[in-house]
């Protein structure tokens, strides 16, 4: 299941585009979406914090990625499409969901993990958490159908006033959201995030599937959820929320900087620490204007130092296992220009001693050389 799961995130998520049967000025992926939300949720999660109530940050992470799994079996159906096929039945899409689901979980993998994803999705006892989801959701939207507004007016009309309403109405009742659309700071802060959308991983190499630092985050914190729950299972007490704040925010940085690759980096003695200050002082500037103090003293750290800390190199191997499998699918697909890339990116790979990572070499990494049978629904019993 995993494998499969990771395979299809770096083929059908990066294919699939927002807004696809629209005219637009900017692609969105799929896998962009599902950052953009999580991150709209947690920032959504502080303001509830910081004055109203508590929230569940490690449910409402695992929620919003779980949840996004259907999307790698059913056909590119919008968001908007779906709310006019919940107000004609509001129960069918949820049944094609269930399905989608039982196919994914049918497949092998850790019993563990198969038991926290039914067990997050089928959890609705944590009404604030995902009110704010929902919540995130529609904001998402709203940012990607705003901009494309602004040149395809007469396309965008109607799907961006929906989106407003919705806005509106849930702004009622969920304090934290109402806090969002009267600030303009906050707006500008989370329009800056976004900018890691067009933010490329891989810039040299020819690619058949592009990917955004945005949607690499995606992959790493779900490959350390992987990793925690398997070195959990196997005596390790790792704190996963902390594990997935720090994948989900490490590479923030580089929609203000850009990624400058290591070699540059270490071509003058020097330039690494002034980069580093350049990187603080740029932030302040781009980003941590935006938002409170409390805020920006409760994710710097993650920005700034993710690796900073007793339990680096669990999130690190996160990190290296992602961009082997970027490579990986690649150099299946593409071959010339990645396989060397692979190859090296695999050298450090096994270099990890850990239960976790030889899980993922074992069950994983060769079976992203398989041939990837397109899934459709009405195929499955």
């Amino acid at each position: 299941m995993i494998w499969n799961i990771l395979k299809l995130m770096l083929t059908r998520w990066l294919t699939m585009k927002r807004w696809n049967n629209f005219p637009r000025i900017e692609d969105v992926s799929h896998l962009d979406n599902v950052w953009f939300v999580m991150h709209v949720a947690l920032f959504l999660a502080y303001l509830e914090e910081k004055e109203w109530k508590e929230v569940d940050k490690e449910f409402l992470l695992k929620r919003i990625i779980f949840n996004s799994f259907s999307w790698l079996v059913i056909s590119d159906i919008n968001s908007w499409t779906r709310d006019y096929i919940m107000q004609v039945d509001e129960n069918i899409f949820s049944n094609i969901e269930k399905k989608a689901f039982d196919y994914l979980l049918s497949q092998n993998a850790p019993k563990s993990i198969k038991d926290d994803i039914k067990n997050t999705l089928n959890n609705k006892s944590k009404k604030l958490e995902i009110s704010i989801i929902e919540a995130s959701k529609k904001y998402a939207g709203f940012m990607e159908c705003r901009v494309n507004q602004k040149v395809f007016s007469e396309m965008y009309d109607v799907p961006l006033n929906q989106i407003i309403l919705s806005l509106e109405e849930k702004r009622k009742d969920l304090k934290s959201l109402d806090s969002l659309m009267r600030n303009e700071d906050y707006k500008k802060y989370l329009a800056h995030i976004r900018r890691l959308s067009h933010s490329m991983r891989w810039n040299q190499q020819t690619r058949i599937f592009p990917i955004s630092v945005m949607s690499h985050l995606v992959l790493i914190t779900f490959i350390s959820y992987i990793i925690w729950n398997i070195e959990n299972d196997n005596g390790a007490n790792y704190d996963i929320e902390e594990l997935m704040l720090r994948s989900i925010y490490h590479d923030i940085p580089e929609a203000i900087t850009w990624d400058i690759i290591t070699p540059t980096k270490k071509a003058i003695p020097g330039f690494v620490e002034v980069l580093e200050k350049v990187e603080i002082k740029m932030m302040d500037d781009y980003i941590f204007s935006y938002v409170d103090k409390e805020y920006k003293d409760q994710v710097s750290q993650y920005m700034l130092n993710p690796f900073d800390w007793d339990l680096w190199a669990v999130a690190k191997h996160a990190d290296v296992l992602s961009a082997l499998f970027e490579a990986q699918i690649e150099k299946v697909f593409w071959g010339e220009d990645f396989s060397d890339i692979y190859m090296n990116v695999k050298k450090r790979v096994n270099m990890f001693w850990t239960k976790s990572v030889d899980y993922m070499l074992k069950n994983v990494v060769d079976s992203f050389d398989q041939k990837l049978k397109d899934i459709n629904l009405w195929e499955i019993k």
